[in-house]
């Protein structure tokens, strides 16, 4: 079931810490950061928003967490997103997006799941998020009756659809939709501007002002340049979501410098990050990554861009980023990020500082050296030369040489060695000792050693299930 222990303060508590003089009501809080933060008015970056890839995705996909926990998980998330000053929320639909019309009185919708969006707007607009819904380009259930491709019929279902879903969530802030990784429905730069400008217009078609998401990661090399062309004639309302990396998350992926360059309209683009990290560890152990973001962000706020977003999860429910147990899993990326959003220019190694001293206080400064290997100790566990073995951050889709299990082994002795140094009195010694194994046990599996499978399984299935590591047999 899903872990209820979330990092959020009910009303009662916060009413205790004011009745006893406490300073802030961050103080037990993992959303606090250091005593010298700024309100949200003056961070620099101006729309800061939550990319929630799991909750709500998938429709009927209920058998590990329930629709209630996934709603329970989103309010936890947005409460901690809102004490961070963050102000938008984006639920990254897949499927259950089609479930939430009737396609023109043609298709019976997912009350229950209608319920439970309708329950996620209102909180979030309780907690001054502004909540997005998303769907890939497009598609629709089978029984509308038409053919999704470049007809009259198709796009006025299309455009019919809009309409009726800011009728039944006029609250909603907008909507987001992925222009590549779509099966290439419409691969034209003609087809697609067509597609976002009239998602555009029908999402504002009742008079109040709705934001529209093309999300692109470089298949869309046809756009044009974006210096020169971005936004050019779109609607007011039309904005570029896009991964910092030049691809997609891994690690070794360098910066969009296409679209994140000085000389492009930055009114228009909102650039993502992941600190839960689809493709290293699924916050099974931390691998801190404010040395990697720092010149990312510097680049960003050089182009002119203030709008950014971090997503708290991917395809998965399990190993949440905000869990108050384990502060020093990936909470170490969503706490940098949130300093970087006040300052991107801000130095790394004060941030890590800052957030040692925070939950390590007996000794900040062997974790700061422990945090500082865990981006080596991943890249040796997952990539191979730069390229990425372990596709998605698991056993289950291995791709390109394996890794070496020499180094997996060279990488984890000095990972432990690292962890071993902090002292015994450390509440999260244990938690890192037993993370760091697993993920050594991941690599190893990796690299073709079976014989710790059953360890691994043993000692931790959540993880094991996690990772696909029941998978490792059928190689």
């Amino acid at each position: 079931m899903m872990k209820k222990n979330f990092i959020f303060l009910i009303p009662i508590i916060i009413l205790i810490f004011y009745i006893f003089g406490c300073s802030s009501p961050k103080s037990n809080n993992l959303a606090s950061s250091d005593p010298g933060e700024k309100s949200a008015k003056d961070y620099y970056f101006k729309n800061i928003q939550v990319i929630d890839h799991w909750n709500l995705r998938y429709h009927k996909r209920y058998d590990i967490f329930s629709l209630n926990d996934q709603v329970s998980q989103i309010k936890a998330n947005m409460d901690v997103a809102s004490e961070l000053g963050f102000n938008s929320y984006l639920l990254f639909q897949k499927d259950a997006f089609q479930e939430l019309l009737t396609w023109g009185g043609k298709h019976e919708p997912d009350q229950d799941l209608i319920i439970a969006i309708k329950e996620v707007i209102a909180y979030g607009k309780q907690k001054g998020l502004d909540v997005y819904l998303h769907s890939n380009q497009f598609a629709w259930p089978d029984d509308v009756g038409v053919d999704y491709k470049d007809s009259k019929e198709a796009w006025q279902v299309y455009e019919n659809a809009m309409k009726e879903l800011i009728d039944t969530f006029p609250d909603v802030a907008g909507y987001q939709v992925t222009g590549d990784e779509t099966e290439g429905q419409l691969d034209t730069k003609e087809g697609l501007l067509k597609f976002h400008n009239l998602t555009a217009r029908a999402l504002k078609s009742d008079g109040r002002e709705r934001i529209a998401f093309m999300r692109t990661w470089q298949r869309c090399e046809f756009l044009g340049v974006p210096e020169k062309e971005l936004g050019v004639g779109d609607e007011p309302n039309l904005v570029y979501s896009i991964k910092n990396t030049k691809g997609d998350f891994n690690i070794t992926n360098g910066l969009d410098t296409e679209f994140i360059k000085k000389g492009v309209d930055g009114t228009r683009i909102l650039v993502e990050f992941d600190a839960w990290r689809e493709y290293e560890t699924h916050n099974i152990f931390p691998i801190y990554l404010g040395d990697y973001w720092a010149p990312r962000f510097k680049a960003v706020a050089d182009a002119g861009i203030t709008s950014v977003g971090v997503r708290f999860n991917w395809n998965s429910g399990r190993f949440p980023v905000i869990d108050k147990n384990r502060p020093w899993a990936n909470w170490i990326n969503i706490y940098t990020f949130h300093r970087f959003v006040q300052n991107p220019y801000a130095n790394p190694d004060d941030i890590l500082m800052d957030f040692c001293k925070q939950y390590f206080p007996e000794d900040s400064v062997a974790a700061f050296n422990m945090y500082k290997n865990t981006f080596d100790f991943v890249k040796a566990v997952y990539y191979k030369n730069g390229e990425k073995y372990l596709h998605h951050g698991g056993l289950e889709r291995p791709r390109g040489t394996p890794v070496d299990i020499d180094k997996v082994t060279q990488a984890y002795d000095k990972m432990k060695q690292l962890i071993d140094l902090l002292p015994e009195s450390g509440q999260f010694k244990k938690d890192l000792q037993k993370y760091c194994l697993i993920i050594s046990y991941l690599g190893r599996t990796a690299a073709g050693d079976k014989s710790v499978v059953k360890d691994w399984e043993n000692l931790d299935h959540e993880s094991f299930e996690e990772l696909a590591a029941h998978n490792a047999g059928k190689w």
